[in-house]
């Protein structure tokens, strides 16, 4: 199913993950030169699932829903019916628990102004600890109610629906997507983007996580310029598809997409799919706009004012997957440069559910990639501790450029940005024949078959916490307590306590431990920790669930 080493509208293109005012400096990298344990969560959660854990009416409902799956039988994802759960506040019993309550006759907040005056107590608490006092410490926080657990999992939540147009045929899908981002980088470094495919009333859709790392100026770049650079490349791709040579007349699109799409071509000499090829170039264009193209602006300009604006997203990074969904020719295909993952929940015929990874990790775990670093860097040693050179984790990424630019501009530009407050600026060792890291995608196209029910995109904070058939599990569970739920009636007992597939997942995986025992004490514990505290127990978690042929 993996194809060969193979994304202008954007005016439907969103970038969920929107730079927070509250922006601070010193922020800790996503994929970059630190990595949470999953391990870390469960001592943050300190007794997780436990006697102290008091339930509530509202916790007994919560706990039939982690418990559906299995139990109902799927009545087809058709008829969604989303009701809230009523009293989503924690009990009395609990309220010993909370962070820093406000005192009697204090003027009401919101729950979310609730939350960041708690974070902030916290944060007073953890700052200046050891990193060791800090996990202690992070065990003795209170927990959040629960209606501040809702109000974090709601704030950013959206869905909508995608009608087959009109001239996309009998057979096109009709899409429903729910889409969610919970932040633990402040400002969040994932970003989400769709976009329509192609002219007016075409049939594709693009979806896509950009998972930043470093900052987060690289995945802000990505979710707001690739999908314009696609849309351009497939129009390139499409009609060089008639043309043999290649040649370029006629073809439109800029000089530079075309030269990518041709050059493509001619290096591989493969017989490219379209879309594969416009991904593949489209991939490999916008990187070397970022690291390269930005870098020859810079010098041309030679102004000190617009170096942050130019080079930041150069010296950040981001990994990258994007999906291309064909509802008319019921296709996929995904490109994943770093370690987002695509997943397609499959319905088999006897009612249970299988994961199908959609993508392919691109870290020292990946056999594949472990080999190309060795073969492309002989007499050396690219994979240090698990990371490129000791420090990147994915071994593909955009961005990035201390893994990328000559040594000489390094040493040119390193101090002065590293000086400006790009903390990454530096060089790392043993740097002796970039580019260590490349940004050409990972391809893996599929045929959507009828048991083909919904495909989940996320950054990989999601499997941090949850395996591969518990991301889909939980999904199944969600979409056949809905479908029963508008098949019976107001059955009480299959409220699901979320109206989004997306903001279900993430609330499923940040109440779940190392051990996988899933408990509301989990998610109320992780959710107090303040970043950048929260850094150490948890990543930016961002998710898309696009449930195909929606009736």
């Amino acid at each position: 199913m993996a194809a060969n080493g193979l994304k202008q509208r954007a005016t439907a293109a969103t970038a969920a993950g929107q730079r927070r005012a509250q922006s601070s400096t010193g922020k800790l990298g996503g994929d970059g030169e630190e990595k949470p344990a999953k391990s870390s969560a469960a001592a943050a959660a300190g007794g997780k699932g436990s006697a102290t854990d008091k339930p509530t009416a509202a916790g007994n409902k919560r706990s039939l829903t982690f418990a559906i799956g299995g139990v109902l039988t799927l009545l087809g994802v058709v008829g969604y019916t989303f009701l809230r759960q009523p009293g989503g506040g924690s009990s009395s019993s609990s309220s010993s628990a909370d962070v820093g309550a406000p005192a009697a006759g204090a003027p009401a907040q919101t729950p979310l102004q609730s939350v960041e005056a708690k974070r902030e107590l916290a944060r007073k608490g953890l700052d200046g600890l050891s990193s060791q006092d800090r996990r202690r410490k992070a065990k003795t926080l209170g927990l959040l109610t629960e209606e501040e657990v809702d109000a974090i999992l709601e704030v950013n939540e959206k869905s909508w629906c995608l009608d087959p147009p009109a001239t996309g045929g009998r057979g096109a899908m009709r899409l429903r997507v729910d889409t969610n981002q919970v932040s633990s980088n402040s400002p969040i470094e994932d970003y989400l983007a769709w976009a329509p495919m192609g002219p007016e009333g075409a049939a594709r859709y693009m979806f896509s996580v950009f998972d930043g790392h470093a900052g987060y100026q690289c995945a802000e770049q990505l979710s707001v310029r690739l999908a314009p650079m696609l849309n351009e490349s497939l129009e390139i791709a499409q009609k060089l598809a008639g043309q043999p040579g290649g040649a370029a007349d006629g073809t439109g699109g800029s000089k530079e997409m075309v030269k990518a799409v041709q050059d493509l071509v001619r290096s591989s000499g493969l017989e490219w799919d379209q879309v594969p090829l416009a991904l593949t170039a489209t991939f490999i264009r916008m990187d070397q706009e970022l690291v390269h193209g930005a870098l020859a602006e810079f010098r041309r300009a030679q102004e000190l004012s617009r170096m942050d604006e130019l080079l930041g997203p150069a010296v950040s990074g981001s990994c990258g997957l994007v999906a291309v969904v064909d509802t008319a020719a019921r296709e996929v295909v995904v490109a994943n440069t770093g370690d987002s993952r695509a997943l397609l929940g499959v319905r088999l015929k006897d009612g249970r559910w299988r994961a199908v990874r959609l993508s392919e990790d691109q870290t020292d775990r990946n056999p594949s990639e472990a080999a190309r670093l060795a073969r492309e860097h002989p007499g050396e040693t690219p994979l240090v501790r698990g990371r490129v050179l000791g420090g990147l984790m994915p071994t593909r990424a955009f961005g990035d450029c201390r893994y990328k630019w000559p040594l000489e501009v390094q040493q040119d530009l390193f101090p002065v940005l590293l000086a400006r407050g790009h903390r990454y600026a530096t060089t790392p060792p043993n740097y002796a024949t970039p580019p260590y890291v490349t940004a050409k995608p990972v391809i893996v196209k599929h045929q959507l078959s009828e048991s083909d029910k919904f495909i989940v995109i996320a950054s990989d904070g999601l499997y941090d916490q949850l395996s591969d058939s518990e991301v889909v599990d939980t999904v199944a569970q969600w979409f056949e307590a809905n479908a029963a739920r508008a098949a019976q009636g107001a059955s009480q007992t299959l409220v699901t306590p979320d109206k989004n597939a997306a903001t279900h997942l993430i609330r499923v995986a940040l109440s779940t431990d190392v051990l996988g025992r899933r408990s509301d004490t989990v998610i109320r514990r992780l959710l107090a920790i303040p970043p950048p505290h929260s850094r150490r127990f948890r990543d930016d978690i961002s998710v898309t669930v696009v449930t195909l042929n929606e009736e």
